[in-house]
């Protein structure tokens, strides 16, 4: 839903907005889904009712199929999981607040930096398990989207353990590889942005070559891999083909708040290191 909206920067000033703006995001999500069940509800009751309009019972099943498998996809990951799972939250606020097509208030980014701390406080960093992969998937999520956040600057700082998670999900890029090769797309993306933010810290900092190898070929988009050699392979002339919102990735080229963390790294790395 937030990767086909676009909407102004959301202003929250206390835990108190946070807590009832994500109270309203979550029956928002909902709309959608209760409204599509009552359609399904109206047109399968006169489609088994009357024998002239069968056909419709057919649609509204298939209708039902699709809005469900959608729902559960995308939106409903927030709807439901955001209730059970602060990282979730926290993702869903910072959505509609980070991701605006605005100036982000500076109380926003006071409140969002508070409770990233906090939730970042609650996080055990293990080993990865094929077995909890709700846990890695809502831990990547989270550490990804906030060093982006920081690296833009609506994150006035980040937690310590942000860093150890990287470090930790390159020591497990093996087995990730091993155990769930579905996971190894979205770790090396991960871990690009990672060695990104070292090289704006760093000038200096080059991967080791055996991790990098690793990296490039998990990550199957041509994207990344001209972000990857911008930076560390001094590729200026990718430039041009990465602020080009065509060549973007979906998710990315359809939301203005998310494309925008994109073009930033581009400028820091045009401001910082040529």
């Amino acid at each position: 839903m937030t990767s086909r909206l676009h909407f102004n920067s959301i202003k929250i000033s206390s835990k108190i907005e946070y807590n009832i703006l994500l109270k309203k995001l979550k029956i928002f999500l909902w709309i959608g889904p209760v409204f599509d069940f009552t359609v399904f509800i109206l047109f399968f009751c006169i489609g088994v009712s009357n024998v002239k309009y069968s056909y419709l019972a057919l649609i509204s099943l298939i209708h039902l199929s699709i809005t469900t498998l959608n729902f559960f996809n995308s939106d409903g990951k927030y709807a439901i999981g955001a209730k059970e799972d602060s990282r979730i939250a926290f993702e869903l606020v910072r959505s509609f607040t980070i991701c605006g097509n605005g100036e982000i208030p500076y109380e926003s980014k006071r409140i969002l930096t508070d409770t990233h701390m906090e939730i970042a406080d609650g996080i055990t960093l293990e080993k990865f398990d094929v077995n909890d992969l709700w846990n890695f998937l809502n831990n990547i999520s989270f550490f990804t989207n906030s060093l982006l956040s920081f690296l833009n600057k609506d994150l006035l700082i980040i937690h310590p353990s942000t860093l150890n998670f990287f470090e930790n999900l390159i020591n497990d890029f093996d087995d990730i590889k091993k155990y769930d090769y579905r996971q190894v797309e979205k770790t090396s993306i991960a871990i690009i942005y990672y060695f990104i933010s070292k090289k704006l810290k760093e000038k200096t900092f080059y991967p080791d070559d055996n991790i990098i190898n690793k990296v490039y070929a998990g990550c199957n988009s041509i994207y990344f891999r001209k972000l990857f050699d911008l930076y560390f392979n001094s590729k200026n002339d990718n430039i041009e083909y990465l602020i080009n919102e065509k060549n973007m990735p979906n998710y990315i080229s359809h939301c203005e708040g998310y494309n925008k963390l994109i073009i930033n790294i581009i400028n820091l790395y045009e401001n910082t290191l040529i």
